[in-house]
């Protein structure tokens, strides 16, 4: 089983995306799934309404806590057990790194501590989906933020900033693609990726 994760800020297209790479994959003859986190097990789901909730008041450390505890889940429930060919996960530990360990402020070696402790699998390859955060919100405009959506510009900022950090310290695993290229040339960009680990 081969795992490829899709990472960034919001507004990416990492949705359009992921899916664009299964609808490919499949059509190559792998059993494909897409695993999204927090979520896709009934925990994960449950605690992802909490995580997303803007009536929620969550501290920093409950945040961190709560998305390892849905990965956990995860990784046991559906990653474990799985028969697919491949996983496509739409965001996966380095979320936690960019959105809890920069973004946050939280100690990035107690959070690489939990990857460790769950046993998160090493993808084969990550796609960092790059843009501004301007850009990113403006393509969202008309939708209704969510708790962590609406942390504001300047987290997000260091969201964005956490994350080419990471890409940058790993880049033989992380690609970091302009997201502002057409959808089409992306999704050339990622299949170009993906063909030679198949």
């Amino acid at each position: 089983m081969k795992i490829f994760s899709f990472e960034g800020i919001e507004g990416v297209g990492k949705s359009t995306q992921i899916n664009l790479l299964k609808e490919y994959l499949e059509t190559n003859g792998y059993n494909t799934e897409i695993l999204r986190e927090p979520g896709s097990t009934i925990t994960g789901e449950s605690i992802r309404s909490i995580l997303l909730d803007s009536k929620e008041n969550l501290s920093s450390e409950s945040e961190l806590l709560l998305m390892f505890a849905a990965r956990a889940q995860l990784i046991s429930e559906k990653v474990n057990n799985s028969n697919s060919d491949i996983i496509l996960f739409d965001r996966f530990y380095d979320a936690s790194l960019a959105y809890q360990g920069f973004g946050r402020n939280l100690p990035i070696d107690f959070i690489q501590s939990l990857i460790t402790f769950i046993n998160c699998p090493e993808p084969c390859l990550t796609f960092l989906l790059d843009i501004s955060v301007q850009d990113g919100f403006e393509r969202k405009v008309n939708d209704v933020k969510d708790r962590i959506e609406s942390a504001g510009n300047e987290f997000f900022k260091k969201v964005r900033e956490g994350y080419l950090e990471i890409a940058n310290n790993n880049q033989s695993r992380i690609k970091v693609i302009d997201a502002m290229q057409s959808i089409d040339d992306i999704n050339k960009s990622i299949i170009d990726h993906v063909n030679p680990l198949l």
